[in-house]
């Protein structure tokens, strides 16, 4: 009886421990995004804290005021996560407690029953005396060996009590280190939230501070139009010559070199886990139409992302292939293309450029440094899919990795 109930104890202690350890790893990967993101956060306040320099409220401001309000936010919710996690610890705790005393009670109980029924046995001589009233040696010596073992079990029960109330004093122990935990956590949360407040009040400020000064945003939107659209216009341009030029060698027929195809196989499979162009950054605006973030009425089109980073930050290559275009716009600076077989990234907004055309370049290669004005530095970057018929704007958000 002792054995089987030993066998059942030990099932339940694994499947609890194959339980907590389930949720440990959950909130081990819950604590890993809640450092990645407090990590942008303090990125996002670097970057702020910059564009506040330029003592006037800023389109690039309110879009980094944004973002971290997003990140925030998302913070926020992790925590939110984990705090429901470390509710599922308390109450596997509280179950492992209450099945422990269980436990306890119930070899206590098989203790004293025990005691109880060998009552008989409390002298030394009472044993020897019923081991030598036995009718022959083989009696005596099944008396003597029952005696022995009866003794043994009692032994490991007392240890078995002792190790249980040991269990019990760790787990309690724990749970109190868990709730504690949870407090902190909490506290922290509220702290966030109150932050996120004043995050959004700082953006309302800014809002306002261009709202006065819309007129003059609105003429410098234009101009910014303006040059996305010629910007759009010459990658439209460069990679219809490139595709004119590949059908030319193939009698008309668009068709990849195996070495061509090889590169677009390899960048088809790393789709989500490219480098980033700039070593830390945040993304700014994302790839497709957006309103405009202080002025009503404007959509955006953003053929890639813009990623707010570092002045003077290098740009780097998120992935190997050949530098087959360079070219300058006004308001753009420098531009590179890089192909991969099929697939083209574009780099602008450069305002030196470390590599020429035909350069083979490696995967996180510096391709040259960003332009920083007016106390922002913004790194613009696409990726276009090339076919028969022409290349596709891609999201690049699809394509690198996640930060």
């Amino acid at each position: 009886m002792i054995v089987a109930g030993n066998k059942s104890v030990l099932i339940l202690f694994a499947f609890l421990a194959m339980a907590l350890s389930g949720f440990g790893q959950s909130k081990a990967e819950l604590q890993k995004q809640r450092d990645a993101i407090n990590e942008q956060i303090r990125y996002t306040k670097k970057l702020i804290a910059e564009a506040e320099e330029n003592k006037q409220a800023t389109n690039q401001q309110l879009l980094i005021l944004n973002k971290q309000i997003n990140l925030r936010q998302r913070l926020i919710n992790n925590m939110s996560s984990e705090i429901d996690e470390i509710d599922q610890d308390i109450s596997s705790m509280q179950e492992e407690i209450a099945s422990l005393e269980e436990q306890i009670t119930s070899l206590k109980k098989e203790y004293a029953a025990m005691l109880k029924a060998n009552y008989q046995n409390r002298r030394a001589q009472d044993k020897l005396m019923y081991i030598f009233s036995s009718d022959d040696f083989n009696q005596a010596y099944k008396r003597a060996k029952m005696m022995t073992y009866y003794a043994e079990i009692r032994s490991r029960q007392v240890n078995e009590i002792k190790e249980k109330q040991n269990e019990l004093t760790t787990t309690i122990t724990a749970l109190e280190t868990t709730r504690q935990e949870k407090a902190s956590l909490v506290s922290e949360q509220q702290e966030e939230s109150s932050k996120l407040e004043g995050d959004k009040s700082s953006r309302q400020k800014a809002l306002n501070s261009l709202k006065q000064r819309e007129s003059e945003l609105r003429t410098t939107q234009q101009k910014q139009e303006q040059e996305r659209q010629r910007l759009n216009s010459a990658i439209q341009r460069i990679i219809e010559e490139e595709l004119r030029a590949e059908k030319k060698k193939n009698n008309g027929v668009y068709s990849l070199t195996p070495e061509g195809k090889i590169i677009s196989e390899n960048f088809e499979k790393n789709k989500g886990g490219l480098p980033w162009p700039v070593v830390r950054g945040v993304i700014t605006m994302k790839f497709g139409e957006q309103a405009h973030p202080s002025i009503p009425g404007i959509v955006i089109t953003n053929n890639g992302l813009d990623i707010s980073t570092d002045k003077n930050a290098s740009v780097l290559s998120i992935f190997e292939g050949e530098v087959t275009s360079m070219f300058s716009l006004p308001g753009a600076g420098y531009n590179v293309i890089i192909s991969h077989g099929a697939y083209r990234t574009v780099y602008t907004n450069l305002k030196e450029v470390k590599v020429k055309k035909g350069d083979h370049v490696s995967a996180k290669e510096t391709i040259g440094t960003i332009i920083t004005e007016a106390d922002k530095s913004i790194a613009h970057v696409e990726i276009w899919k090339i076919s028969s018929t022409g290349g596709v704007a891609q999201n690049p958000e699809y394509w690198l990795s996640k930060k």
